[in-house]
């Protein structure tokens, strides 16, 4: 097969969503060549109607390197690749392998689901990718050019120093911690399992690996955790540092990176914050489960330390 002419890659939610999405498409333009188109038709159209989204969701890479990689299309997929057409519902519910298989000697690279799925060769000179790709599998080769593609085309705030002189403590630890839509009824029965407890007993795991931690707290709320967590006064030993919330998300996930140690939640951007960090001796806690049920998915990486989570 000749390269390949464009990666259409299908985007949802919000920026760390979008990452792996564009990590999926950077692994097949690695192997096969071609443009990587990303589509904003579900972020434009449809994701202030979700039932899991508090808020409509817009194309959130402009601010990185990567961004120079890409074009933006605007374009409904066709019903027989729509997921949210009613009779692709009923397939991807009943056979959703068999529909992955039929599509993918189409071009159509249909996967929404959590468990991994091999790529077979593709030999269209167009391909259409629709799916999370959330398994460090989809994009295991191409991790050294994410690491300098999703970087910030800004410089550093200065209102963000405090941030950035604790985060290059050899001991500094990142704290995410998830409000935002995890809170809505509909997301919390699936989601909700890094509660305050998890979050204490992270902040004591970790703190029998280093001798003077400083704590960075990450949030989407800083006012809920105050209120809720009271970390300081559960921990008078150890200093708290907050962001101030009013960053974008590539000021951030910098700020994020470049601590030394992770106490994540089941979030996919505080999951891009620990990749992307460049200490290779990186403490990370993380949950032991993603969802609510137990269930994990393949975002889990060697040498992780699982907490108990859940309710």
């Amino acid at each position: 097969m000749e390269d390949m002419e464009e990666i259409h890659v299908y985007l949802t939610g919000r920026l760390g969503n979008q990452l792996f999405q564009y990590a999926f498409a950077r692994n097949l333009q690695k192997q096969y060549g071609g443009k990587i188109v990303c589509n904003t038709f579900d972020l434009d159209h449809r994701s202030e109607k979700s039932k899991v989204a508090d808020e409509k969701f817009s194309y959130a890479m402009a601010g990185f390197n990567l961004d120079s990689n890409v074009v933006l299309e605007d374009e409904a997929m066709p019903w027989y690749a729509d997921f949210c057409s009613p009779a692709i519902k009923v397939i991807k519910h009943m056979a959703p392998r068999q529909y992955f298989d039929f599509m993918a000697k189409r071009g159509y690279l249909m996967w929404q689901r959590s468990d991994y799925v091999s790529i077979p060769r593709l030999e269209s000179n167009k391909v259409y990718a629709w799916g999370w790709w959330q398994d460090v599998r989809y994009f295991h080769d191409v991790q050294k050019e994410l690491s300098d593609e999703i970087v910030p085309v800004t410089a550093p705030l200065n209102e963000n120093q405090y941030i950035y002189d604790a985060a290059g403590d050899e001991e500094s630890v990142c704290i995410s911690i998830r409000c935002g839509n995890y809170f809505n009824p509909t997301v919390k029965k699936l989601l909700y399992v890094c509660t305050p407890q998890y979050f204490y007993d992270s902040i004591d795991c970790i703190s029998k690996r280093l001798a003077h931690p400083k704590f960075i707290v990450f949030t989407d709320d800083i006012d809920w955790v105050k209120d809720n967590l009271k970390f300081e006064n559960n921990y008078p030993q150890y200093d708290f540092i907050y962001e101030r919330g009013c960053d974008t998300v590539e000021e951030k996930i910098r700020m994020m990176s470049m601590c030394s140690h992770f106490i994540i939640s089941n979030s996919t951007f505080s999951w891009w914050a620990q990749f992307l960090s460049k200490n290779d001796d990186k403490i990370v806690i993380a949950p032991d489960r993603w969802f609510v049920n137990g269930r994990r998915i393949g975002l889990y990486m060697d040498g992780w330390t699982l907490v108990p989570a859940g309710q």
